[in-house]
């Protein structure tokens, strides 16, 4: 009983688990709900999230994790989204090389233009393995929202993947 409380408490089970969840609320609410004619990433959002929780290399590894996720519900080929959103995570921990503790305007900053670098190399990305068409005259007005959507959001996802993310420092008293 105690392992299976153990596997249930851990980070990676966590994520699992708000991946899901993210998940479901990106394939059926955000994408029926479009501003300016925009699906909004909330994928992303929680890719970038989870580096600024837990720092870049845990930012990179959840984004990748996030991004297959999504590409399973896709049509892209797999793993296109799991590179540029590992890409993202990675970048918006990148926040954290320069303060222990980022302030709450940091992490929108670093969520905004994390969120726009991936808007705008996902085309570049797709182009790549040979999928032309994705890289027109919105693409700049699809980064724009998706940033601003996500700075709006950026503090409590924030907070969400951190408990995800973050061991607590106190054990439960079955897990000990």
């Amino acid at each position: 009983m105690k392992r299976f409380f153990a596997i249930i408490e851990s980070p990676i089970t966590r994520t699992f688990l708000l991946g899901l969840v993210v998940l479901s609320f990106q394939t059926t609410l955000f994408n029926t709900l479009r501003p300016l004619g925009v699906v909004l990433q909330v994928m992303l959002l929680f890719a970038c999230a989870s580096g600024i929780a837990a720092g870049s290399e845990a930012g990179a590894v959840t984004g990748f994790i996030f991004g297959l996720m999504y590409d399973m519900v896709l049509t892209a080929p797999m793993g296109l989204s799991a590179v540029v959103f590992g890409f993202a995570g990675y970048m918006a921990g990148g926040v954290n090389a320069f303060v222990h503790e980022a302030r709450w305007w940091a992490k929108i900053i670093a969520v905004a233009l994390s969120t726009a670098t991936a808007v705008l190399l996902y085309p570049a990305a797709s182009l790549v393995v040979g999928i032309d068409g994705l890289l027109g005259s919105r693409i700049l007005t699809v980064a724009l929202t998706c940033a601003a959507f996500n700075a709006l959001l950026a503090v409590p996802a924030a907070r969400i993947a951190k408990w995800a993310l973050v061991k607590p420092v106190r054990q439960a008293i079955w897990a000990e």
